[in-house]
């Protein structure tokens, strides 16, 4: 059912070196990389500033083709170089000092977002972050749905937990926040490439990511999706040239791009653009339905396995609650993971979890199951 999918692997250079079972980290370069990126190289050498006629439409196209992999209208989706940046233009559209003036977000979101809302304070602002379950690791829907109340400005939230892999039930939280008021900002670095997303259907304003992970198009290339029907009230403080209606008019008044585009802010990241543009063509090419079907046969067998094992899973056992990736603690982890990178099998470690591993489409079942036996042999090694 999946084997023409491995007709693909060449398509990745990485797989014919090492065991590569890291996707929700970082993901597998396509080998379209390098021509892309001298495509731009050459158009720089050849036509100097005239190369703007041709990467300022490109850095669209390639903004649209990521924004479809998670269902998005054409024009409604911006590149910037990361998730940080696009939260700080956000954060920056409202008045933290006005009674409505709360973020509520989870403990168990990536540090970084967190990072960026604690500073709210300083702003006049408050976050109200929901603890975790008492093990650190499950997450508890309600608590959070009851934390949002008439204060809250917005919502942020994870489509898929980075440490474990949960799928995060979103439509009660939506449903909450805009019973008040409040707009969503989901984070959908975890889920964007690996599970089918229809942010229309999910009822987000905001959803965004970045391309490091399981879309393969490597670092520098943050997006981010604001439903058209909210974009217009935001008005971003780093506007930028970029995100002006008529950039190349160079006037110093701000005059606000349509829709999308008022969060374009400066010089587009345009080598990152051209990067990661094969990547996701294959994915939009192969269908993001068969990415999850085959996600979900290797990370099954794999959970299972692990469970026959003794193991600790500290992902959801049913597939539908999990992401892409499963989070296995044999004991020991930190020395098993250090070992299997040693050995060429590409896995990652997270601190009071254990190790993620993650099949790709682009995997094979016996690499999934391969990187349980060398677990097990460097645990035996002692």
């Amino acid at each position: 059912m999946h084997e023409d999918l491995l007709d693909r692997r060449a398509d990745y250079p990485v797989l014919s070196r090492r065991t590569y079972l890291a996707s929700h980290t970082l993901g597998a370069m396509h080998r379209r990389t390098p021509e892309r990126l001298a495509e731009f190289t050459d158009l720089w050498a050849e036509r100097g500033v005239v190369s703007w006629e041709t990467w300022a439409p490109e850095v669209e196209r390639v903004a649209d083709l990521v924004g479809s992999l998670v269902g998005a209208p054409p024009g409604t989706t911006v590149m910037r170089q990361n998730v940080a940046d696009l939260l700080g233009d956000l954060l920056a559209c409202f008045d933290w000092r006005a009674t409505r003036n709360r973020v509520v977000t989870s403990a168990l979101e990536w540090p970084g977002s967190l990072h960026t809302w604690s500073q709210i304070g300083r702003l006049g602002g408050e976050a109200v972050v929901v603890p975790g379950e008492p093990d650190g690791i499950s997450f508890d829907v309600q608590r959070m749905v009851d934390a949002i109340d008439d204060r809250t400005l917005l919502v942020e939230c994870s489509h898929v937990l980075f440490r474990t892999s949960t799928i995060v039930d979103l439509a009660p939280i939506v449903e909450k926040a805009h019973s008040v008021g409040a707009l969503v900002v989901v984070d959908g670095y975890q889920a964007a490439g690996t599970l089918p997303v229809d942010v229309r259907a999910l009822g987000a304003d905001v959803y965004l990511g970045g391309s490091v992970k399981y879309l393969s198009g490597g670092p520098g290339n943050g997006w981010m999706h604001v439903a058209p029907e909210v974009v217009d009230r935001l008005e971003p403080v780093t506007a930028g040239w970029f995100g002006q209606a008529q950039p190349f008019a160079f006037d110093p008044e701000n005059a606000y791009g349509p829709g999308i585009k008022r969060f374009a802010g400066g010089t587009p990241g345009v080598p990152a653009a051209y990067a990661a543009e094969p990547a996701y063509a294959a994915l939009a090419d192969i269908g993001m339905d068969r990415v999850r079907e085959r996600s979900t046969s290797l990370t099954q067998p794999l959970l299972e396995a692990a469970l026959e094992r003794g193991w600790t899973v500290r992902s959801p056992h049913d597939p539908a609650q999990r992401g892409g990736h499963v989070t296995i603690d044999p004991g020991d982890s930190t020395r098993v993971h250090d070992a299997l990178i040693a050995r060429g099998t590409v896995v990652d470690h997270r601190p009071g979890v254990g190790i993620r591993v993650s099949p790709h489409f682009y995997n094979t079942l016996d690499e999934a199951l391969g990187v349980l036996d060398q677990m097990a042999e460097v645990l035996a090694e002692g």
